[in-house]
């Protein structure tokens, strides 16, 4: 998956080129692996959407926008885009990659290998992280002896938030307000303190943008919790969801759910180790079969203070 993986290719799939030839469906095609481009985001969304992944077009999206520079496309000699992959550098040493994907008629053209082998030459030695499947963490160990480190599991919840199973007993000591009442600049703080890689460029264009909507939850004048809602298409996502205890984890879901439109469901993606997020979601009769995804980095994982993750920001670009 890391390193090993990329050096145990063959030299011709290791070795990436300006064009890049190969056989598929008994005709010659060639195609090069290039940097991706802003007008080249319409043809990976349609990627995106023959998958069914709507929130991953939000994500990409995101994280293109913060930095374009670790997205790459394979493109035809006639144009056509036919896979993408990318990574986002969270620090000089910590970055993480996601949406790997190819055109299902192309998938056995090793354009998806080229597209990795891209993505991890422009990493270089930092410390890279992504989200796969659990048994592919023990195929990565048996088939490329790269042992990659556990940080979290998650499961995806879905399903629509009961009203009654966010109230807590007693007063609350705490307020959530809209984020326009609040400093933002106290919010990303909060949220580099909880998962320890400061992210503030891809968090302010994930909370700027008119298909979000952020709440802030106060205690004695500090943050003491965040949720953003963000929609996609007609899909609604709470990602992600910080806070210190479950009495305020509940004052924001509370207020996150009331801004998805009636009769609209919503999802969000909790971390296992965080048994109060299980609780909220198994009440609500969110947690569907399904298969959990698990964080895993090349290096140590990044110590996330899982306790106050409710909600992570999203599978794909983020640490949390």
């Amino acid at each position: 998956m890391f390193s090993t993986f990329v050096r145990r290719l063959p030299r011709s799939t290791a070795a990436i080129g300006p064009l890049t030839k190969c056989l598929q469906s008994e005709r010659q095609m060639s195609y090069k692996i290039r940097q991706m481009q802003h007008k080249d985001l319409p043809a990976v969304n349609k990627i995106l959407e023959s998958e069914k992944w709507v929130m991953e077009k939000a994500y990409t999206e995101c994280a293109f926008k913060t930095d374009p520079t670790g997205f790459f496309v394979a493109e035809k000699d006639d144009g056509e885009i036919i896979g993408s992959h990318g990574y986002l550098s969270h620090t000089k040493d910590v970055a993480t990659m996601g949406l790997w994907m190819v055109k299902k008629e192309y998938r056995n053209s090793n354009v998806g290998l080229q597209l990795y082998g891209k993505v991890h030459q422009a990493v270089g030695s930092s410390n890279l992280g992504t989200f796969v499947w659990p048994y592919y963490q023990e195929k990565i160990k048996e088939e490329h002896g790269v042992k990659p480190n556990k940080a979290y599991m998650t499961w995806y919840n879905y399903g629509h938030i009961d009203q009654r199973t966010c109230e807590n007993k007693g007063k609350e000591d705490f307020t959530v307000v809209p984020i326009g009442q609040s400093n933002l600049s106290d919010v990303l703080n909060y949220d580099t303190d909880i998962h320890k890689v400061a992210r503030k460029d891809y968090m302010r264009n994930w909370i700027d943008h008119d298909k979000s909507r952020t709440y802030v939850a106060m205690r004695d004048g500090k943050v003491c919790g965040y949720g953003v809602l963000r929609s996609q298409d007609s899909y609604n996502q709470i990602a992600p969801l910080y806070a210190d205890d479950k009495k305020v984890a509940k004052g924001l879901f509370r207020h996150l759910a009331s801004e998805v439109p009636s009769g609209e469901k919503v999802g969000f993606s909790s971390p296992f180790e965080n048994s109060s997020a299980t609780e909220f979601a198994a009440v609500n009769k969110m947690m569907k079969p399904g298969i959990p995804l698990i964080m895993i980095y090349k290096d140590d994982p990044v110590d996330v203070d899982i306790d106050k993750v409710y909600a992570v920001s999203s599978n794909s670009f983020g640490t949390c």
